[in-house]
């Protein structure tokens, strides 16, 4: 994690180090403000994935991809005629498994 040289002197990574504390060296305790940036980056990344695997494990992730899906129309479509994102999933696997069997 580096925050002195290279793109640290540019104007949005320097303020958004100054704003989380870690721009520069620290003079006192040589790389302690590169491990807190490390320190930082690592618990967004365990709070992002703790969300994603609750949002997993709660059903949610699918259906938001499959409500919000804007590159298909036709998963919009099947979602509107009050098709489940289980019954989708289903149709998916089983063609997946078809598919698979034909190219053997």
């Amino acid at each position: 994690m580096g925050t002195i040289g290279g793109g640290t002197q540019l104007a949005s990574q320097a303020a958004c180090l100054n704003l989380l504390g870690v721009k520069g060296a620290n003079l006192e305790s040589p790389g302690r403000n590169s491990q807190t940036l490390a320190r930082i980056v690592a618990g967004s990344v365990l709070a992002g994935e703790i969300s994603l695997m609750s949002a997993l494990a709660a059903g949610q992730l699918v259906k938001s991809h499959m409500k919000y899906n804007r590159s298909s129309q036709n998963v919009a479509a099947s979602l509107e005629n009050g098709s489940s994102c289980q019954e989708q999933g289903n149709q998916i696997g089983s063609s997946t498994e078809h598919n698979l069997k034909s190219s053997e």
